[in-house]
Order: C-alpha cells, then structure tokens, then sequence
C-alpha cells in the first residue's frame, strides 16, 4: 500500500520520534501537534502571525502546542496574535505581555531549536493556562550536515531540499558561511521549490526568486521577502500560452525575466517523418518586459533539432516526445542566450535577434569537433565563469561518474581554444565519486574552486561539494539526511551568492 504525503504525516505525527541528527541541519527530538489546554483553548477563535515577508503560520490551529511559519529569518522577528471575542486573556512571550487579538513580537536569533519560543496564554477569569511553542523552524524540515568547511568561498549556499518520492514538504534553503540555516521557506508536501537564486538588478536592489509550484509561477521577492510579483508565460506566436517551467529563469529587472516552459503542441515539420501530424513535447524560452512577451522561442520551429535528440524521441509513437527537455538558460555578453537541453545533449546558443541557433556544443549535431572524453551526457547548468569559460555540470549518464566541465571556446571558429595554458579548452573536475541520473550544477569562482550539486544520485554520498580544482582538497561539503518524514532529500542545485 503506497501512502500519500498527507496520510503518511497524519500516521507519523502522534508517535514517532525523530532522530536527533548532529549539525546545524538537524536539532528538534520530537514531533506531534500536543494538545493544549481546552479550558484556554476553546475561546480562541484563531492564532495567527506575519513573519518574514508575511509569512503566516503553517496551521492557525489554537488547540495545537506546537506552531511554525512557512518563512523565517534568521536574526528576525515575527508577530504572533491569539484571536478571540469577549474573552480576557493575557498572551506573555519574549519578555513581553500582551491582551486578545494583539500581536506580540517573537525574535529569533538562529533557526534553530535553541530559539525556539514558549508562549503562554491565560484566561484571567478562570486562571487556567495554555502553553504554546512557536518553533524556529518546522519540525519537518530537511535535516543536513556539514562535514567539511575549511576556507570555503565567500557566500550563502542555496539549495531547495526536496523529497522525490512527494512525501515530505520541500523547502528553500539559504546557509550561512558557518553552515547554520539562515532562512527557509517551506511549501506543502507535493508543491515544488526549484531553481533558488538571489540577482541584483540595475540599481543595486536584491531580489530573490524561485518556482513555486503552489502558484504555478516564479515567487519573485524583495530584500525583506516580500512577495514582489509571480511570473508565468505569456501567450507564444503558435497562440498557446504553455505553463511556466520549474527550471530556470531570469531577472534582467523588475517586471523584466526569461522563462522557460515545455511546450506539448501537434507539428508536421519533422524531416524523418515528412507529411506526419505528429504530437511532441518541445522546449521553450520567453522574454517578458512589463506584461509584453518581447521575444520567444520553440524548439519546433527548428526542425533540424530533431535529429539531433538522443533520448525521448519516438516521434512515430505520437505521445508527446519530450525530445529536447530544456534545462538552463542565461543571457551572455552579446545579449544572446545560451541554453543547455538535456536529451539534445547540448548547449546552444540562441541568437536574441531572430531566434536562429548561432551554435551547437556537444551531442550528436556537435559544432565545435568534441572528443568523446570531451562531450557531456544529460547534462544540466550551463553557465559563464568569471574567467569567460562555458561551465556544465555533466551528469555524465552515458559513462558513470558525474563531472564538472569548462570549455574555453571560439565561437567564430567552433573550435576549442588551444593557445591558452592557463585556460584549456577543455577541462573536467570531479571530487567524492558521484553517479548522477538527475538534476544538479556547477559553480566555478575566479580562485580556482568549484562548487557541484551533485543533484539526484544513489548512495549516501555528500549532496554538495566544494573543492579546489587544481588540488581537488574539499573546502566545503553538505549532506542532506533522511528524516522521519523522509527516506532521503536531494536539492535541484546548489549555488553560492553573495
């Protein structure tokens, strides 16, 4: 019998106990909604509270002990109210006291247990006494460690740990250099969290973002977290209008991002299969610029990709062929994009101009002559380092073990540079042997370390690593752990952000 994610919690919550795992990732040795008091209970309409960017209470359920917030801040502060109506109680927490339907103010300076805070609410007419635990953060949330942190790169780590099987809820992370969890955000079991990044826009104004499957949409904040704006697709020159994509996005600037989307549409361009209606699921990339779709991009419309594919490909079967499964995409120095597709095993870029594709790197409509030590497999994060080079976390699927590559390229040629020692054309970095079948990234700073998610994998391997690429000495790793709601977590990307 396979258990859904709400009757699994309800099991779990009266009587298991939850390991106490070592690390700032873990820390709470006890789950359940206790009751409180009934006498004190009963005359509460509500509990409710405005935490970090608004966030409210994950349950505003008077007769439970136990209360968290979808969002919290480490060294912030939330308010916290009880709700009632002719009734004369007294709400004392945090060295504060105050009276029905008033907020209280609750600091918390780490997120974890040790702030955790007692609140206690009196009826001053009967004098009995209800006592509630506002909790730092959810006593569900992801448990990690770190074993490794030694001169790491400067910058908070963001993940979004989640549960592949759908059971436990998934989180945005952000961690502190000293590997303590300095904010999260947590969603309903089910409800993805993907693609965590932090952009400074023209300006100098911080703006956080990430997908958010609650909404269907990019959850674009402020500095403070609040809730800026949720960007999903517009309509595409074919007239459909395709569901925002959990991958990638951009922000050029407020009201200004790149999405991306799967756009699953009949064609009758596909050269193998010539005068065949055929159902697919292509790849698209959107530009929109204050509610204007400016430009946008399908994978269809460039019949010369279907040959091109190398998974997912059955046209003839006519069930919506995810043949190019895009995954990344970024805006380079010549304002073109380049975009990484999975089962193209490719990068392209994308002229902003006209949508042509100006070049092709890897998989079998390579342009740029790659060896097959030099091509990648199901690859994922495409991305510029500082010092110019093409970055790619390779899942390596065809191979085994999963790699970082750097590819120093000439686009006008479509070769690899040869002339620079100290900027190969080609290089890979791996360190803790990793078999990747799934997801992840890679970070490479201008010191020469690099930061890899590995993504989804087998084993108990660390889920993040940071190593010096010359050397390959870790300077940072994390491991995310099991937990009572939760056979095991992985984080779609790791990256760094300063």
């Amino acid at each position: 019998m396979i258990l859904d994610a709400h009757q699994l919690l309800v099991r779990l919550a009266p009587w298991v106990a939850a390991a106490v795992l070592g690390g700032c990732g873990g820390g709470y040795s006890s789950s359940g909604p206790a009751q409180v008091n009934s006498t004190v209970s009963n005359l509460l309409s509500s509990v409710d509270a405005i935490g970090v960017g608004g966030a409210g209470l994950i349950s505003n359920d008077p007769t439970h002990q136990f209360l968290a917030l979808q969002a919290n801040l480490k060294g912030g502060s939330a308010q916290l109210r009880f709700s009632c109506a002719g009734c004369n109680i007294s709400v004392a927490a945090a060295g504060s006291t105050v009276g029905a339907n008033q907020y209280v103010t609750i600091p918390f300076a780490t997120l974890d247990s040790s702030s955790d805070a007692t609140i206690t609410v009196t009826d001053n007419v009967s004098g009995a006494i209800a006592t509630y635990t506002l909790r730092a953060r959810p006593v569900d949330h992801p448990p990690y460690t770190v074993g490794t942190n030694s001169n790491p790169e400067p910058g908070d780590l963001y993940l979004t740990p989640f549960d592949p099987q759908g059971f436990a809820a998934p989180y945005a992370y952000i961690v502190a250099s000293d590997g303590s969890l300095k904010y999260y955000y947590r969603n309903r079991p089910g409800l993805k969290i993907h693609d965590f990044k932090k952009t400074i826009i023209p300006g100098g104004a911080i703006r956080y973002s990430f997908y958010d499957a609650a909404d269907s949409a990019i959850r674009v904040m402020d500095a403070g977290f609040n809730l800026l704006a949720k960007v999903t697709a517009l309509p595409f020159p074919d007239g459909n209008t395709y569901a925002v994509d959990l991958h990638d996005h951009v922000i050029l600037d407020d009201g200004h991002y790149i999405l991306g989307v799967y756009a699953a549409k009949t064609v009758s361009n596909i050269p193998a299969l010539p005068g065949q209606s055929l159902f697919v699921s292509g790849a698209g990339l959107q530009e929109i610029q204050n509610g204007v779709a400016v430009f946008s991009w399908l994978s269809t419309d460039h019949p010369e990709l279907y040959a091109c594919s190398t998974s997912h490909n059955d046209f003839a079967a006519n069930n919506g062929a995810d043949y190019a499964h895009w995954n990344s995409v970024m805006v380079d120095a010549d304002t073109n994009w380049i975009a990484s597709f999975k089962y193209l095993d490719a990068v392209l870029k994308i002229r902003r101009s006209d949508g042509a594709v100006d070049w092709i790197l890897g998989g079998p409509c390579d342009q740029f002559g790659l060896s097959a030590t030099q091509k990648f497999s199901h690859q994922h994060h495409a991305r510029r380092a500082a010092d110019g080079r093409l970055t790619v976390f390779d899942d390596n699927n065809a191979d085994g073990n999963s790699r970082a590559l750097a590819f120093n390229l000439d686009e006008a040629t479509k070769t690899l540079v040869t002339t620079n020692p100290a900027l190969p054309g080609f290089a890979a970095f791996t360190s803790d042997a990793h078999a990747s079948f799934n997801l992840g990234s890679a970070q490479l700073f201008a010191d020469g370390k690099v930061l890899v998610g590995w993504g989804e994998f087998l084993g108990a391997a660390s889920d993040v690593s940071e190593f010096d690429t010359a050397s390959g000495a870790l300077s940072f790793q994390l491991t995310l752990h099991p937990s009572a709601y939760s056979n095991g977590y992985f984080s779609y990307r790791a990256q760094k952000f300063q």
